[in-house]
C-alpha cells in the first residue's frame, strides 16, 4: 500500500558500528569541522516502529520505553524528514524502543525511514537531515566511509549474535569530538579490512572514540567489561560515540544467557541480546 494512500508501517532498526575509525577534522570546504570515518555498520533485529496514516491535521504521538525522553515539536528528525519528503500530512505513531542519544542511530534510523515510506524514488540527500540518514535508510551491511555519505553495501555476510548494553547516563558526542581533536590525527581513517567474515572484520578493526569516550564517561568501561566477563564473549565493543556497546557471542543461547546476567547484575542498565547483520 503507497504511503500516500492508507497505513504504512516501518520499523526503523538499530545500527550498531561494529568498528568505527576516524580521521582529523576537514579544514574547510563543504564538510569543514565533519571528520572522515571508516566504520563497519550492521542493523539489529529491532528498532523503533513507526505508523503513517493520512490525517487532515498532523498529529505525532511516541510511546513505548524510550518515548517519555522525546518532545513532538515540529523540529525533530521525523517531522523534518516529513517536511523535506513533501508527504501529505500525516498521522505518526512512533514507538520508540531505540535508547535516546546512545550510539545506536535512533533518531537517524526514523528519518530514514519516513524516506524510505515517502521519497520512493531518492531524490532526497539524506545527509543534510544527519551524518548517519543515508547508512540507515539502506538499513543493510554497509562499509561507510567520507562523512557517512559514501556506502557500499556488504551483502550475503550473515548474522552474528549479541548483545547490546547501554548504562543510560549522558554523553556528549561534541565533547568526545573535542577531546579526540586535542591531539594529532591522520588526516584519513584507518581503512576496515575486505575480507573474511563479518566477525573477522570486526575483530580486524576498532572504535577509535572508545578509549576517550570511557575516559570521560567512565560507566563505559564498566559495561565493556561487564560484557567481556561472559561466557562464549567473542568481542566487546562501544557502537558509535556510546554509551552503547556490544557484545558478539559465539551462539543465540550464549548471548541470552549473558543478557540475563549482566541485568540481574545491573538492573540499572538496558540490555538486549538480539542478532546484527543481515535482514531477518
Amino acid at each position: 500500500m503507497s504511503a500516500s494512500t492508507g497505513t504504512v508501517t516501518e520499523i526503523a532498526r538499530a545500527k550498531i558500528n561494529l568498528t568505527l575509525h576516524v580521521g582529523r577534522a576537514i579544514p574547510d570546504g563543504r564538510f569543514k569541522g565533519y571528520h572522515p570515518v571508516d566504520s563497519l555498520v550492521v542493523f539489529a533485529d529491532f528498532g523503533d516502529r513507526l505508523v503513517f496514516t493520512p490525517a487532515e491535521e498532523p498529529y505525532f504521538e511516541i510511546t513505548g520505553p524510550f518515548g517519555n525522553r522525546l518532545e513532538t515539536n515540529s523540529d525533530n528528525l521525523v517531522s523534518r524528514a516529513l517536511r523535506a519528503s513533501g508527504a501529505t500530512s500525516q498521522s505518526v505513531q512512533l514507538e520508540k524502543n531505540i535508547p535516546i542519544s546512545a550510539g545506536l542511530g535512533g533518531g537517524s534510523a526514523n528519518a530514514a525511514a519516513v524516506l524510505r515510506c515517502f521519497d520512493l524514488d531518492g531524490r532526497i540527500e539524506g545527509a543534510p537531515l544527519g551524518a548517519d540518514v543515508p547508512v540507515c535508510r539502506l538499513s543493510q551491511t554497509t562499509l561507510m566511509q567520507g562523512i557517512g555519505e559514501k556506502i557500499t553495501v556488504l551483502p550475503n555476510l550473515g548474522q552474528l549474535s549479541a548483545v547490546l548494553v547501554n548504562p543510560l547516563v549522558p554523553v556528549s558526542t561534541a565533547a568526545i569530538f573535542t577531546a579526540f581533536d586535542s591531539e594529532a590525527r591522520e588526516e584519513l581513517p584507518r581503512q576496515n579490512s575486505g575480507e573474511g567474515s563479518l566477525l573477522q572484520r570486526a575483530l580486524d578493526g576498532q572504535n577509535d572514540l572508545q578509549h576517550i569516550a570511557g575516559e570521560l564517561v567512565p560507566d563505559i568501561k564498566s559495561v565493556i567489561n561487564a560484557i567481556e566477563q561472559q561466557q562464549g564473549c567473542r568481542l566487546a565493543r562501544m557502537s558509535g560515540s556510546g554509551a552503547s556497546c556490544f557484545g558478539l557471542f559465539k551462539s543465540d543461547d550464549a548471548a541470552v544467557a549473558a543478557a540475563d546476567i549482566i541485568k540481574n547484575t545491573h538492573p540499572e542498565w538496558w540490555v538486549r541480546p538480539c542478532r546484527l547483520g543481515d535482514a531477518p
